[in-house]
């Protein structure tokens, strides 16, 4: 059975296939929840590469590692 239904008055459980309106919300939730996981892992990837970048500027303006981790603690490794 896909749902367990328990009345909390009178102890009642009641076990159930979905319907297929919870079905169509099932696979609806679903996609939500990947494109969610896809964007996400996507924004940690851009972060990273504008952090990287920034880096690498500053690098080549002749800015420590350590210089960078004072005036910017965001951009640590």
């Amino acid at each position: 059975m896909d749902v367990i239904e328990i009345n909390s008055t009178t102890g009642e459980v009641t076990e159930r296939a979905f319907t297929a309106d919870e079905k169509s919300q099932r696979k609806t939730d679903a996609a939500i929840v990947e494109n969610n996981a896809i964007v996400a892992a996507s924004a940690v990837s851009e972060r990273q590469a504008t952090i990287t970048a920034a880096r690498d500027h500053a690098a080549s303006l002749g800015f420590t590692d350590a210089m960078l981790a004072v005036m910017y603690p965001n951009l640590a490794p």
